[in-house]
């Protein structure tokens, strides 16, 4: 017990006397680190200051600090520089590992030229390039050399400059994998370091076909896994999108800092490259005066509105990401191994208790992954479908496990811009809507499928379940009428598993349009009560022969009609709600009728609103005869706040109900109009 107490008081005086050449390294304070170490031994140098047991040189080279470098070999003795290249943290990392996660090309060069080339000379001895090669291709513990890390974590620039220092000494092959079997290409995948990925695809092809040894997935099975590295899959509003269209893909060669221009080495790589026809030619001739001017405009407007920095870095990303999308689909042969269905696309109209029972066979079922299509139609990533189905249009017909094809999977997960993606090749579509998976489920049935909704675009519950309605209905119309009474393994019919599984959804809209109306209802007779009493008392009083005494000035007339229209609207609105509440509220009156209805009350209960406060303001100016234009105009104003604050918070939910409205007006008559007529055009967005 005191030994254990001992080693933790000698532990923590340890990291008392390093916390300061620590903070000074994280500040790339030099001078403070150079007074620090230059009055202890030098063994001082090599100890860990970290729990970590990361040494000051590893903090450096993280930073990616050449200064802190050069200070800290100035004070290491000749004889040891070697020995600062072979340090290691727990991790088992060494600077080199450090400095390539910094992605700083130029502290990279620096180690390299100060601690593997001497004096700068070259290479010349085989001991010398051993130990070279040795150095560059050291693990840590998970089996990664420091080529591994600058893919992972690091830049483009640093992956090819460690690249060509290997080829120098040894084979860039011996680098392309860790312990766990997970490829460089795969772990640039994964950390979305995708301008990495493409130079490594470019220098070796056969990258793409490698496959983790967990799961089998390959690199674009990855890829399709990411919806956030598409701009199919995020969600932007009208700014954004303006700003996003107009933000170069690129920052391009002039933006990047000093690393390219001290060492001519990278573009001698690129160079290479675009000889062997790998290269990205359109970054590196595009520079004209123009461009170069364009960029640095919107770059100095990144650098003081952050907005446009995020939007540019994803930009950036989801280009890369569609470049090496582009060249993966091309090299991916993990289509050619697909799965079989167990069904056989035959309709049942009463299943036997025993089938009922029975869980679909494994018997066929490989361990093979979905196939890059499914993943990405399970993730809405349209890049990738509509690339995969324009190289491989067979693909389409491929089945996951469960014997689900594409239009399955888009239904399932609702995404309705993949369906229709598929939907426009025409001749394929005629075969997968007549797909059965191994639930016997038809494409039909999964849009009862609750598990992956996510609430859809509408706010009211109401609307909400009017979606899902037009979502089966629209599905419905795309497979043939003998299928909507197939049943499932569950003995369900689509539309008795629809309205079973959507029976909370129901409920819950069914009470949001008793409430609604109710309230709506009390407000609209609240306003007929006032305007029916206005009716009968006219503003001014009455002459002896029962005449107004204001009847023959112009407002008059105009708070006149004012009262009649916000009683007759006020009414009618409550004879609409009336005729809500009395309603059945099946599930299937969420299509059209109920809306219809909710849109009617809404634009006569506004209306009604509208018409009291107009009345009201001609009662004002004709009592009180205002003769400066501004006190009438105070006036005008203070009589529309009420109706500007009820148009502010009730005109959303009224336009969604009015366009909801429309669009099932639209579709009835496209669907009783004789021939192929498309008022698609003519529908509201």
């Amino acid at each position: 017990m005191e030994k254990e107490i001992d080693t933790q008081t000698e532990m923590a005086t340890v990291f008392e006397h390093t916390r300061m050449p620590y903070e000074s390294a994280l500040q790339d304070d030099a001078p403070s680190l150079k007074n620090f170490y230059s009055c202890r031994p030098d063994d001082t140098l090599f100890m860990p200051i970290t729990a970590g047991k990361d040494t000051v040189f590893h903090i450096a080279a993280y930073r990616g600090s050449e200064e802190l470098l050069r200070v800290l070999l100035e004070m290491v003795p000749p004889s040891r520089k070697r020995d600062v290249l072979k340090l290691k943290n727990i991790h088992g990392n060494t600077i080199l590992h450090e400095v390539a996660v910094s992605g700083k090309v130029k502290a990279a060069d620096f180690l390299v030229r100060t601690l593997l080339l001497p004096h700068g000379s070259s290479t010349v001895h085989e001991k010398d390039i051993r130990e070279r090669e040795e150095i560059l291709a050291d693990r840590n513990n998970l089996g990664e050399t420091p080529l591994y890390r600058a893919a992972a974590f690091g830049s483009a620039k640093m992956v090819m400059y460690l690249a060509k220092e290997i080829e120098e000494v040894g084979t860039l092959h011996d680098h392309f994998k860790r312990n766990d079997g997970i490829s460089i290409l795969h772990i640039a995948v994964i950390y979305q370091n995708f301008d990495s990925a493409i130079w490594l695809l470019n220098k070796d092809p056969n990258l793409a076909s490698y496959k983790m040894e967990k799961d089998g997935k390959t690199c674009l099975h990855l890829l399709a896994s990411m919806p956030t590295a598409f701009r199919s899959t995020s969600r932007k509003n009208i700014f954004t999108e303006f700003l996003y269209d107009r933000l170069p893909d690129s920052l391009g060669d002039d933006d990047d800092d000093d690393d390219d221009k001290f060492n001519p080495l990278i573009s001698s790589i690129r160079t290479q490259d675009l000889e062997r026809g790998r290269g990205q030619p359109s970054k590196i001739s595009d520079t004209s005066f123009r461009m170069r001017m364009y960029r640095r405009l919107w770059r100095c407007l990144a650098k003081g509105w952050k907005t446009i920095e995020k939007l540019w870095t994803k930009k950036k990303m989801n280009t890369s990401a569609v470049k090496l999308m582009g060249m993966l689909v091309r090299r991916d042969a993990s289509w050619l191994e697909p799965h079989e269905a167990e069904e056989d696309n035959l309709i049942c109209l009463d299943r036997e208790e025993e089938d009922m029972e029975a869980a679909p066979s494994a018997k066929r079922r490989s361990r093979l992954p979905d196939t890059p299509l499914l993943t990405a139609a399970r993730t809405g990533i349209q890049e990738i479908v509509k690339e995969i189905l324009e190289v491989y249009p067979q693909a389409v017909e491929h089945v996951n496990q469960n014997g689900q094809n594409i239009l399955h999977l888009a239904i399932l997960h609702r995404h309705s811009h993949i369906f229709d993606l598929v939907n426009q090749k025409k001749e394929a579509s005629h075969r997968l809507v007549l797909g059965i998976d191994n639930y016997g489920c038809t494409i039909l049935h999964y849009t009862a499928v609750m598990e992956y909704y996510t609430g859809g675009t509408s706010t009211t519950v109401a609307l909400k379940l009017q979606e899902e309605l037009k979502w089966f209905k629209d599905v419905q119309h795309r497979i043939p009428l003998y299928y909507t009474m197939h049943r499932n393994k569950e003995n369900l019919t689509a539309k008795e598993s629809f309205n079973k599984k959507h029976g909370d959804q129901h409920k819950a809209a069914q009470e949001w349009v008793k409430n609604t109306s109710q309230s709506c209802s009390t407000v609209a007779v609240l306003v007929a009560t006032v305007v029916f009493a206005a009716a009968y008392t006219a503003p001014g009083g009455y002459l002896a022969n029962g005449k107004p005494l204001l009847l023959d000035r112009p407002l008059y007339s105009f708070f006149t009609v004012m009262d009649v229209a916000g009683l007759a609207s006020s009414l009618t609105s409550v004879v609409v709600f009336l005729s809500v509440l009395t309603s059945s509220l099946e599930i299937d009156d969420f299509l059209r009728t109920l809306p219809r209805k909710l849109m009617l009350g809404f634009i006569f209960l506004f209306f009604s609103v509208t018409a009291t406060m107009l009345s009201f303001t001609a009662t004002i100016l004709l009592l009180i005869h205002l003769e400066k234009k501004w006190t009438a105009t105070l006036t005008y104003a203070a009589a529309f706040l009420p109706i500007c604050v009820f148009a502010m918070f009730q005109f959303p939910l009224y336009y969604e109900y009015t366009v909801a409205a429309i669009r099932s007006i639209v579709d009835f008559i496209q669907a009783i109009l004789p021939g192929n007529w498309d008022l698609d055009r003519f529908r509201p967005n």
